[in-house]
């Protein structure tokens, strides 16, 4: 693989908060976000934040972080453009509304699903859900914008990828019981936002291109601005119990997570 799959400039962040995000290329080494409830066959666990406990000055396990999977760097890219498939479709599945960036389809990016349903009860239609006070801010925007970073990264890392990318109508998706209220909904979208940032923070290690992991770094803030964003939408906040360190989890943890939402997938999945 060239070391220069990706020139990735941050000058090319256009606008304050993109330039902020680039920032979180720094915040990989130390954990963008805390890790949420997983979802193992599609059913909703507790979740590890809230269960964390002892003081806030407990290390990590250094020598487990240096351990490095057998991966390619294009294994790696491969990887997080999986898990952009599985957010997007989530996002437009709750709302396929409007235009999407990039030139971007539904037929493209959700070729299992036609998009559908298109609306989450709660959010774009009947008695909407609010975030606390004193945000001003509409949860159904927020989703949107959030289904926007989601397919700009599949872009990314399609482009970034070339002829060497996997292949959407490849893998089919599901996520049940996700759009029977908007509370589940939250639910699962924290859960894919949280699996994403550990994901990337699980692969830092692996990466040999630094254009590679300038990206993953920026990638992974941002989700992590995201699984915030919807833990105070349902109104869970950090306490003295957060612990300084996120967990990083490698691919198999990570594809064991997401399991339950992938129902089709070429095998092996990683080459």
């Amino acid at each position: 693989m060239s070391p220069n799959l990706i020139e990735f400039d941050p000058r090319e962040l256009s606008g304050p908060a993109e330039r902020r995000r680039f920032l979180s290329t720094l915040a990989m080494a130390a954990g963008a976000a805390a890790l949420a409830p997983m979802i193992l066959r599609g059913r909703v666990f507790g979740s590890e934040l809230h269960a964390q406990s002892g003081s806030v000055c407990n290390f990590p396990d250094l020598d487990g972080w240096a351990e490095r999977e057998a991966l390619t760097d294009t294994q790696i890219l491969n990887f997080a453009l999986v898990l952009e498939y599985l957010e997007s479709t989530f996002y437009i599945r709750a709302d396929n509304q409007g235009p999407f960036p990039g030139g971007a389809t539904i037929a493209s990016l959700d070729p299992d699903g036609g998009g559908l349903p298109g609306h989450v009860p709660g959010l774009s239609m009947g008695r909407p859900v609010r975030p606390p006070k004193p945000a001003i801010f509409k949860v159904d925007d927020f989703v949107r914008t959030v289904r926007d970073h989601e397919i700009v990264h599949v872009l990314f890392l399609q482009n970034a990828l070339g002829a060497d990318a996997l292949d959407r109508n490849d893998f089919a998706f599901r996520f049940p019981g996700a759009f029977n209220n908007a509370q589940t909904f939250l639910s699962v979208a924290q859960t894919l936002e949280d699996v994403g940032v550990t994901a990337y923070l699980g692969q830092v290690g692996n990466i040999n291109d630094t254009g590679i992991l300038a990206a993953a770094g920026s990638i992974a803030g941002v989700e992590g601005e995201h699984a915030a964003t919807f833990r105070y939408i349902r109104n869970q906040f950090i306490t003295p119990d957060n612990q300084a360190f996120d967990t990083r989890r490698d691919s198999a943890q990570v594809l064991e997570a997401a399991g339950g939402f992938i129902t089709q997938a070429p095998m092996p999945l990683l080459g």
